[in-house]
């Protein structure tokens, strides 16, 4: 009986020793998982170079941490983009490859891998990943989103909006964030889908007014063999900004499409105007010499030199 006693204090005794242990460890990782947040949203920002260190000290000490590999490749890209002209991706690379390989099914980790390697134009390993992370039991959504993108890029355009409706009909983002529509309508103007381009421009001019989305409208227009159209819209925005030099440009450019150089000229001659670049007059040499005028047209392209 005594000796139950003794066992029963003792383990009182344990259990109150363990339970600061425990509640000390809880903390430490409630703690970790608030910072990691923090740090996530610093690299979303835009802020990579002010948690690189940290990011590199985590995942020393914890080589198994995906998350930290990540966002340390994210950083490493980042900083690579922004200012050091090359040196920082094979870094990246590696860190995205450590995530990986602590995570071979993990689909955001695949995902980070795989645009690496479509950023340096190794499309056929950056789909293989992307159908790895497609394939993953717990799936990133943005992995359709990727695969749009990718196919977009090497020009297999049918393929990349039906990877693009798949990342729409899982993702609310798809038709809420500028930054999402932005590409989503330029996956549909190269699929030739304008009049779904057409409306995604529109929709983001209401929610964020900008003249870039009226310009986008009229290229994905022209892209899609509407020239009229895009002239049209490129009149409404001279209509209302009759000193806007790109859309002057532009308009010339279309009309002269359409064989209507001397109307072109005129464009161009309002647009050199407002913002006389080399740019301007070698658009203005072409359209003379398209009437003929071989005179102006050199003497623009002195111009151009200047």
């Amino acid at each position: 009986m005594a000796s139950l006693r003794n066992l029963s204090a003792f383990l009182a005794i344990v259990l109150c020793l363990s339970m600061p242990l425990a509640e000390s460890k809880h903390r430490r990782i409630d703690a970790h998982a608030e910072r990691m947040k923090e740090i996530r949203q610093a690299v979303r920002d835009g802020k990579a170079q002010s948690v690189m260190y940290e990011l590199e000290s985590i995942t020393r000490d914890n080589p198994k941490d995906v998350e930290a590999w990540v966002l340390l490749s994210k950083a490493y890209t980042d900083l690579d983009m922004s200012s050091s002209g090359g040196k920082m991706i094979g870094k990246a690379m590696d860190a995205a490859k450590n995530a990986v390989a602590v995570a071979p099914t993990n689909s955001t980790a695949l995902k980070n891998l795989a645009e690496l390697h479509a950023q340096r134009g190794n499309f056929k390993e950056a789909l293989t990943l992307i159908d790895r992370a497609i394939a993953s039991p717990i799936q990133d959504p943005f992995v359709y989103k990727s695969k749009a993108l990718m196919l977009s890029e090497i020009k297999r355009d049918k393929e990349a909006v039906i990877a693009w409706n798949k990342f729409a009909s899982i993702h609310p983002a798809a038709n809420t964030s500028p930054n999402q529509m932005d590409d989503g309508a330029l996956i549909y103007a190269r699929g030739g889908l304008t009049d779904k381009a057409c409306a995604l421009y529109d929709k983001l001019n209401a929610v964020q007014p900008s003249e870039k989305w009226i310009l986008k409208k009229a290229e994905a227009y022209d892209m899609g063999g509407k020239t009229k159209e895009a002239i049209g819209v490129y009149t409404e925005l001279i209509r209302l900004h009759p000193s806007d030099e790109l859309a002057l440009m532009e308009r010339a450019k279309l009309k002269s499409k359409l064989g209507k150089h001397k109307e072109a000229l005129v464009d161009m001659d309002a647009a050199i105007k407002e913002m006389p670049t080399s740019k301007m007059y070698l658009e203005r040499a072409s359209i003379y010499e398209k009437l003929g005028n071989a005179k102006m047209a050199q003497r623009d392209r002195e111009k151009a030199r200047e």
